[in-house]
C-alpha cells in the first residue's frame, strides 16, 4: 500500500533511506552521506505543503520510501528521495500509476547512481526515458588548482544579466534553471561570463544550496563551439570557484559532466575535481 507517511513515522523512513543509500546498486540522487541529512530533507514536509513523503508498505513494513518535490506552476515533479527495499515490481509501478491519477500533465524527473539497475530498468519499462547520463565530479576548497585566468571573464550582475539570459536560454534549452528562473533567485547564483568582440562567447552559473550552505553546483557551462580548447572552460570554472571560497564561504562544488565528454573530464580533474559517482536521470510526462 503506497500512502502519505504520518510524523511519527518519519524516523523510520530515515533509517530505510539511509541503510539503502550505503550502496549504489540501491542509491538514488541528491546523494545524502548521513542520516542527520535524510532527516533534514524529511522534515521540511511540514514547510512546503505541496510536497509528498510517500511510504510503500507491506504487512505493515516499511518497503519504499519517496520525497517528491511539487511545482504546481510549473507541472514539474522531482524525486528528492526515492528508496525501494524489495518488490520493487510492485512498489515502481503503483507509485507511477499514482503519478497518473494525481499529476496528469507534469513532467516528472527522477534520478540514480547508474549502478541502480533494478529500479533504472523498471522506469524504462513504464515509459520514462534517460535524459542524462553525467559523471559527478566534486572539489573541496584545499583541492582547488586554479587556472592563471588569461580571458575576459566578466561577473553577471542585474545591470548586465539582459546579455547573459539570451545567450543562456539559447545555449540551455533542456534544464529546468532557465534565465528567468535564475533571475528570480538572483542571491543564490554566482555567474559569470566570456565575452569576445563586445559579445558574451562562453557563460557559467553556479548555485549555493539552500540545504548545505557551503556547497555549490555548477548549472551550466555554455561555450561557443569556436571557444573550445581554449582554456576559456578553465577560466570560466576559476572565476566562480575563487568567488564562491573567497566571497560565500563555500568548501564543496558539484560539477556534473557528460559521460562522454573527455574534453570536460580533462579540463576539471587540471582544476582538482574528482569523481564522486555516476548519475542518470530519467524523464516521463504524465
Amino acid at each position: 500500500m503506497l500512502r502519505k507517511l504520518e510524523e511519527n513515522e518519519i524516523e523510520v523512513a530515515v533509517n530505510l533511506a539511509y541503510s539503502l543509500s550505503k550502496s549504489p546498486s540501491t542509491n538514488s540522487y541528491p546523494l545524502r552521506n548521513s542520516q542527520e541529512e535524510f532527516l533534514d530533507k524529511f522534515n521540511q514536509i511540514s514547510k512546503y505543503p505541496d510536497d509528498e513523503l510517500l511510504g510503500f508498505f507491506i504487512d505493515n513494513e516499511l518497503i519504499g520510501v519517496i520525497y517528491l518535490n511539487v511545482l504546481k506552476s510549473d507541472l514539474y515533479l522531482q524525486t528528492s528521495s526515492i528508496f525501494i527495499k524489495d518488490n520493487i515490481d510492485i512498489v515502481m509501478p503503483t507509485f507511477i500509476e499514482y503519478l497518473h491519477e494525481k499529476y496528469k500533465g507534469y513532467e516528472i524527473y527522477i534520478g540514480y547512481t547508474k549502478e541502480n539497475k533494478k529500479s533504472i530498468n523498471c522506469l524504462l519499462s513504464h515509459g520514462f526515458q534517460i535524459v542524462d547520463s553525467s559523471i559527478d565530479q566534486r572539489i573541496k576548497r584545499n583541492e582547488f588548482r586554479p587556472s592563471s585566468l588569461q580571458h575576459s571573464i566578466i561577473k553577471i550582475n542585474q545591470t548586465n544579466y539582459t546579455s547573459f539570459g539570451e545567450y543562456h536560454d539559447s545555449n540551455e534549452t533542456d534544464i529546468y534553471w532557465n534565465s528567468s528562473r535564475i533571475k528570480g533567485d538572483f542571491n543564490n547564483w554566482i555567474i559569470y561570463s566570456y565575452w569576445s568582440d563586445s559579445q558574451i562567447r562562453g557563460s557559467i552559473a553556479a548555485k549555493k544550496s539552500k540545504m548545505a550552505p557551503d556547497e555549490l553546483e555548477i548549472f551550466s557551462l555554455a561555450i561557443d563551439k569556436d571557444m573550445t580548447n581554449k582554456g576559456i572552460e578553465e577560466d570560466l570554472i576559476t572565476a566562480v570557484l575563487k568567488d564562491g571560497f573567497k566571497n560565500h564561504n563555500i568548501e564543496n562544488v558539484l560539477f556534473f559532466i557528460e559521460s562522454n565528454d573527455n574534453n570536460a573530464f580533462e579540463y576539471s580533474k587540471k582544476l582538482g575535481f574528482k569523481v564522486h559517482s555516476n548519475y542518470e536521470c530519467l524523464t516521463a510526462k504524465l
